[in-house]
């Protein structure tokens, strides 16, 4: 039997919320390595294709204009809260 392969981060889905989550993790921790897995023919095909979703809105969480850094350097997240409690 193979030994299992070893990874930092298992990412589930090849949609947008997955290669978000890697663009963002790559710039905290460029070292980590990453592993995506997707049981569809390709990237995006199935709720980040523009024909399947629905475009009702989002809750923000994912969305660096929602959480603005402040000066000194912490991360203002009342913007980002309060449109998550809308949805």
């Amino acid at each position: 039997m193979s030994e299992p392969e070893k990874t930092d981060v298992l990412l589930v889905g090849a949609g947008i919320m997955s290669a978000t989550l890697s663009a963002l993790l790559r710039l905290v921790e460029p070292d980590w390595s990453m592993t995506l897995v997707e049981r569809l023919g390709g990237g995006a095909v199935e709720s980040s294709d523009p024909w399947n979703n629905a475009g009702t809105g989002h809750s923000a969480l994912c969305e660096l204009n929602y959480t603005p850094a402040r000066p000194d350097g912490s991360i203002d997240i009342a913007k980002a809260v309060n449109v998550n409690e809308q949805f």
